[in-house]
């Protein structure tokens, strides 16, 4: 049987600490342990990113010197008069893409794109710059996509709702987590370490993630102050960075000594972090995953996340769902976790069994299957 084809565009592999890198680099590595596909790499010229530092993968890859802002401009409105597979030297029957950007040239074979989410169209904090570029390059992608890859049946929901596509197309290929990473027992040594360098409390709630305006951290410090000064004195409240703006509300409602903000995590301490706390709140308006729930859920953390969006899809029955918009909920969910410890282990039991679900081999495997359904007309 002929071997197909695969050309992976590694564009956003480098972009390190993104969901999206992580996602394609993950994705790449499980689709290198199928041998029955052959597959080659492409990389567009960016500067400070070198050739050499794409050869951790074991297949070929070429390192086309066209800079990416030639074929990627927004400029750009119909394809550039030159192939995809010329430029890359490699002609596959499938075009794969793990990001939203895709090269404004012309295309033989099939191309499947991936879009994570809409926040940028979804969110009304965003500017309108960010969002006309955004629905530019989305646009642009379902325009000249003959598939779609996105991260969660909400964020299907989404793109149908807001972009004219056949649902037939748009295939639901979930983020993963490393369970065993954040599953792994470290020493209480280990910890300590962890919680000198970030001056962490010894007892407190994190929120781990960005801060974003759509991520609501504003409204979850608001519900961390309507706690009774008893909680709060024994409980801090944890904000990975954190910034002026939320700073200065955590000061306004006098809870500035209770509310820690960290400097940026190193990706090798969130597991420390998450196994060092009493519970994760992540009560974000709007996700087309939500990777920091799984994360948690697989660290033996409680989790409290929102109702809305794609979040109680991904947290399933294992964590306290909450409308974001609604102080008091996320207050009263705070309270229960915190005073609650059966309530707490039930969580940490039924979080282990919903992370285990959410593996990077079985997206791997639902990636593959996606190529040969598409592939099978020319098998």
């Amino acid at each position: 049987m002929k071997r197909n084809n695969i050309n992976i565009n590694l564009q956003p592999v480098n972009n390190q600490g993104s969901g999206i890198a992580l996602f394609a680099n993950k994705l790449t590595e499980e689709l290198e342990k199928y041998k029955f596909f052959k597959i080659c790499g492409s990389f567009n010229f960016v500067r400070g990113v070198k050739e050499k530092e794409l050869r951790r993968f074991s297949f070929p890859v070429k390192y086309s010197n066209i800079p990416v802002k030639a074929v990627y401009s927004r400029l750009i409105k119909k394809a550039l008069p030159f192939y995809y597979h010329n430029m890359m030297g490699s002609e596959s029957d499938i075009n794969l893409f793990l990001t939203y950007k895709i090269p404004r040239v012309k295309y033989k074979g099939i191309v499947v794109t991936t879009i994570h989410d809409l926040i940028p169209l979804r969110v009304a904090t965003e500017n309108s710059k960010i969002q006309l570029d955004y629905r530019n390059d989305i646009d642009y992608a379902i325009r000249n996509s003959d598939y779609l890859i996105t991260i969660s049946e909400a964020s299907k929901k989404d793109i149908l709702e807001e972009f004219l596509y056949n649902k037939n197309k748009i295939f639901v290929i979930p983020n993963g987590v490393d369970f065993e990473l954040y599953n792994n027992k470290i020493e209480q040594e280990d910890l300590a370490k962890v919680r000198e360098k970030y001056q962490l409390p010894d007892k407190f709630i994190v929120y781990l993630g960005g801060i974003r305006r759509h991520k609501n951290v504003d409204n979850l410090i608001r519900a961390y102050a309507m706690l009774s000064p008893e909680i709060r004195q024994e409980i801090s409240l944890v904000i990975t960075q954190g910034n002026e703006e939320l700073k200065k509300l955590a000061s306004y409602l006098k809870i500035e000594n209770q509310v820690v903000f960290t400097s940026y995590i190193d990706e090798n301490d969130k597991p420390a972090i998450y196994k060092s706390a009493l519970a994760m709140a992540f009560i974000s308006s709007y996700e087309g995953f939500g990777l920091p729930i799984i994360e948690a859920m697989a660290a033996g953390t409680p989790v409290i996340t929102s109702n809305v969006s794609s979040m109680p899809e991904v947290a399933g029955d294992a964590a306290v769902l909450v409308d974001p918009f609604k102080i008091d909920e996320t207050k009263d969910a705070l309270e229960r976790i915190i005073l609650d410890s059966e309530f707490r282990e039930k969580l940490i039991e039924l979080g282990y069994k919903n992370a285990k679900k959410y593996t990077w081999t079985n997206s791997g495997e639902a990636l593959i299957k996606l190529c040969n359904t598409i592939l099978k007309p020319q098998l």
